[in-house]
C-alpha cells in the first residue's frame, strides 16, 4: 500500500466519522443517516450539510437546477422557450471552455428560435 493511498483512506475514514458526528442542529440527523437512508430530516439540513450535499446532488441529478419535464401536449412556444434556456446554459459552458466557434453556432441557434417565437406571437395577435 503506497503512502498516498494510506493517507487517502485514512482521510476518508476521518471525514466519514466527522460526517457521522456532525448533526443538524434542528432535527439532529447526521450526514451518515442521510447517506444510509437517502432522506434528510428537515429543510434546514439542506443548508447545514450543503458542502457535502451539493456534490452529491450534482452527481446524481446532473446539476442543481430543477428542470422538470415538458408535457406531451405542450405548445410549441413552451418547447422553444425550454430549448432556448438549455442552449443558453450550453453557450455559457462553451464560452467558459473558450470554444468560441461552437459558441457562435449555439448563439445563432438561439437567435433563430427567438425569431421564430416572435413571428409566432405576431401571427397569434
Amino acid at each position: 500500500m503506497s503512502m498516498d493511498s494510506f493517507f487517502g483512506s485514512l482521510f476518508d475514514m476521518v471525514e466519514s466519522n466527522n460526517k457521522e458526528i456532525d448533526r443538524c442542529p434542528k432535527c439532529h440527523i447526521s450526514f451518515g443517516d442521510f447517506q444510509r437512508t437517502g432522506l434528510l430530516g428537515c429543510s434546514y439540513c439542506y443548508e447545514h450539510f450543503s458542502k457535502s450535499l451539493i456534490p452529491t446532488i450534482k452527481r446524481v441529478q446532473g446539476g442543481l437546477t430543477h428542470i422538470g419535464k415538458i408535457p406531451k401536449n405542450a405548445s410549441k412556444e413552451v418547447v422553444s422557450k425550454r430549448k432556448i434556456d438549455e442552449l443558453k446554459l450550453k453557450l455559457k459552458e462553451l464560452i467558459a471552455e473558450e470554444n468560441f466557434e461552437e459558441a457562435a453556432l449555439v448563439r445563432d441557434e438561439i437567435q433563430e428560435l427567438k425569431k421564430s417565437l416572435e413571428e409566432g406571437e405576431t401571427d397569434a395577435e
